[in-house]
């Protein structure tokens, strides 16, 4: 609930955010970068910033890529499609 309560303050700050998840083979550089104690075990961080302005808009091609989502959205248990 806290990152996503950061997530929606970065937006409304005009600013954009991303949270990700820690691989296991990252976690040790990524304490020793950021000085995390031992007894903490991050499993994710959130990024923060503002979006480049020159970033190309997304492809059109990858639109056409998606499933449906009939296919894709399972509600209530795995491999049940509505």
């Amino acid at each position: 609930m806290a990152a996503l309560l950061m997530l929606l303050t970065a937006v409304d700050e005009g600013l954009g955010a991303c949270f990700f998840g820690i691989m296991p083979e990252h976690l040790q550089p990524f304490r020793e970068e950021f000085d995390v104690p031992e007894e903490y075990a991050p499993i994710g961080a959130i990024t923060v910033g503002y979006r480049a302005e020159d970033a190309p808009p997304p492809s059109p091609r990858i639109a056409q890529r998606r499933r449906p989502a009939a296919e894709v959205i399972h509600r209530g248990h795995w491999g049940q499609h509505t």
